[in-house]
């Protein structure tokens, strides 16, 4: 609470205004999912709508406060652009994922009703990078399953872009199902998932991703980008995911050998 940029430590109306706004929301005087509104700012510390908008920029870039579409105009909200709530401070609140088996299995161990709603399902030709991940030649078959994760009906927290390999054909119908576990379908074949690696890069949500997701254009909520392999005792790739998380829900949560000669050699380096 008192370690402000400089830039913040001023004396203008704005800069006090966002000070005790801040304030206030760590404090607790506001609560989770609490409606501010910039007219109350403004009339409250005599601030501009400008000075206004840009206290709860601030505010919602530090992930205290969230903005969100408005489902119902109302006199108040009638020329905003977005809905701003109060967030919940404390990341420990946020769903954690412990990254072990499929979404359904591990969110919905936490008390989640997790689904899967498929998006796209169909048989599409390997382009470089799929085919580099599968370890198979361009242009062979692949199996492309889009999905949306939800933990709710309300709430969709990634976007999944799934390749598999065609011998996975068989098994397109099962992929459909809100419960799928692709785990276990690659046990039914006969294939024994066993090792996981993923890499996590953080970004911006791009406008399609805004849509899916629901979120306001000027919502600075970042993304997590993460590809996700998933390999048997052998080596051999049996899947790649391109997934996007939105990181103002997960926490991920992951456990690794802490020396690459404690990796079963057939998977180290990949």
């Amino acid at each position: 609470m008192e370690t402000l940029p400089v830039e913040l430590r001023e004396k203008s109306k704005t800069g006090q205004a966002y000070i005790e706004i801040r304030r206030k929301i760590l404090l607790g005087e506001y609560q989770p999912d609490q409606i501010i509104l910039p007219r109350e700012i403004e009339l409250t510390y005599h601030v501009s709508n400008t000075g206004a908008q840009t206290i709860l920029g601030r505010l919602a870039i530090e992930g205290l406060v969230k903005v969100l579409p408005i489902k119902k105009k109302t006199r108040a909200t009638s020329a905003a652009l977005g809905e701003y709530r109060i967030a919940d401070p404390y990341m420990r609140h946020r769903m954690l994922t412990t990254r072990h088996g499929d979404f359904v299995g591990d969110v919905g161990k936490g008390g989640h009703p997790a689904y899967k709603e498929t998006l796209l399902l169909k048989i599409e030709y390997a382009d470089p990078e799929v085919a580099r991940l599968l370890d198979i030649e361009v242009g062979e078959k692949v199996i492309f399953h889009r999905n949306l994760q939800r933990r709710d009906k309300e709430t969709i927290v990634c976007i999944n872009d799934q390749y598999l390999p065609f011998w996975f054909v068989e098994m397109m119908p099962e992929l459909e199902k809100p419960d799928s576990d692709v785990y276990a379908l690659l046990c039914k074949l006969g294939k024994q998932p066993y090792w996981c690696t993923e890499t996590v890069d953080v970004v911006p949500a791009n406008t399609v991703e805004r849509a899916l997701f629901g979120l306001s254009f000027d919502d600075p909520t970042s993304m997590f980008k993460i590809i996700r392999r998933s390999f048997d005792k052998e080596g051999h790739p049996l899947e790649v995911q391109f997934l996007t998380d939105r990181g103002d829900i997960y926490r991920l949560h992951y456990s690794f050998y802490l020396y690459a000669s404690d990796i079963p050699e057939a998977l180290r380096d990949k």
